[in-house]
């Protein structure tokens, strides 16, 4: 009897640990590392919906447990304000069919009405980190205009459609970056990332676990 009462207060402590854990930053060799592999199984991935040119140096991504993500810009994503006359510049800071990045994530997928996506709207490729083989879900990320003045964020799974779109918020941010990733915990299978844009906007991503 007492073991089990000590086997079940293990299992209970164990258990405690894992909910309470909170999303913590890649250190930079690890992310180093993850974006060497994201970059490289990028030239087996095929057509996507959006035409990428992604800046691996600027990747940014966090980890929970054996879950994560991970998201590399674009290149041409700027949150500096467009020269004068620039109308390409101008167009992008405005958030008009700009190209965000691509997102990374491994064990959790976005949630559209409370439910996580199925696994047939993701886009699904394994990964090999040494001896070890991941299956990881990508995401290639764009601004639209969803009304005059509002905007959202389209995010493309499977298939040349948005599998999900949420809306942006108008938000003054400063700093360099284009695009800042938080994450948040919600409950123990769900959470929120966060993203940062332009110094423009935010777009907030509901997660859950991912359908093994």
């Amino acid at each position: 009897m007492k073991i089990k009462l000590l086997l079940a207060l293990a299992t209970c402590s164990t258990l405690t640990l894992l909910h309470a854990q909170e999303p913590t930053a890649l250190p930079s060799e690890e992310l180093s590392k993850a974006v060497a592999l994201l970059m490289d199984a990028n030239k087996r991935l095929g057509d996507l919906p959006l035409k990428l040119e992604l800046a691996p140096d600027q990747a940014t991504g966090f980890k929970i447990g054996e879950a994560g993500a991970l998201l590399i810009p674009d290149k041409r994503l700027k949150s500096e304000q467009p020269a004068k006359g620039d109308k390409a510049a101008k167009k992008a800071a405005k958030g008009e069919a700009t190209v965000v990045g691509q997102l990374w994530t491994s064990k959790i997928a976005p949630k559209d009405k409370d439910t996580v996506l199925a696994n047939d709207k993701l886009r699904l490729t394994k990964i090999t980190a040494g001896e070890k083989e991941m299956e990881l879900a990508v995401f290639a990320l764009g601004i639209e205009r969803a009304g005059k003045k509002e905007f959202q964020l389209a995010i493309y799974g499977k298939g040349s459609s948005p599998v999900l779109r949420v809306p942006l918020t108008a938000e003054k941010s400063k700093g360099t970056a284009p695009i800042v990733m938080s994450a948040r915990k919600t409950g123990d299978e769900s959470g929120v990332l966060e993203l940062r844009i332009m110094g423009r906007f935010k777009a907030e991503i509901p997660m859950g676990k991912m359908a093994e």
